[in-house]
C-alpha cells in the first residue's frame, strides 16, 4: 500500500469509528513504510483491545488483550481467537465480525441516516 494511503487510511479510522468503539482509543503506533503495512490499537466497547495491521493484504486483528473479565469480554476474546490474522476486505467489516456491540451500533447509525432521508 502506498504510504500516503496507508497514513489517510490509519487517520481515517482513528476518527471514524469512535461510535462503535470506546471513543478516542484508536491509536496508530507504528507505519513501515518499506513494507506497507501500519497497525494501530483499539478497544471494543466490549472491553477488549486489539491490534489491527492495515495493508495490501486489507484489516487484520494481529493480537487482543481483555482488559477485564466476564461473559461479553470472554465470547468476544473467543471471536476474535477464532478471526486472527484472517484479513477483512473492511475495517467495517472486521468490526462487525469481532464486536456485536460495533454492529449494533453500526445498524443503529445506519438507521438514523436512513430517517433523514
Amino acid at each position: 500500500m502506498r504510504i500516503a494511503t496507508l497514513t489517510a487510511e490509519l487517520d481515517a479510522i482513528t476518527r471514524d469509528y469512535d461510535y462503535g468503539i470506546v471513543p478516542g482509543s484508536a491509536t496508530i503506533f507504528m507505519i513501515d513504510e518499506k513494507e506497507g503495512i501500519g497497525r494501530l490499537d483499539l478497544t471494543l466497547l466490549e472491553g477488549v483491545m486489539v491490534v489491527i495491521e492495515v495493508g495490501d493484504q486489507g484489516f487484520k486483528v494481529t493480537s487482543y488483550s481483555p482488559l477485564y473479565s466476564g461473559t461479553t469480554v470472554m465470547a468476544t476474546t473467543q471471536t476474535i481467537v477464532s478471526h486472527l490474522n484472517r484479513p477483512f476486505e473492511s475495517m467495517e467489516n472486521l468490526l462487525m465480525t469481532i464486536s456485536p456491540m460495533f454492529t449494533q451500533r453500526f445498524h443503529e447509525l445506519l438507521y438514523q441516516k436512513l430517517q433523514t432521508v
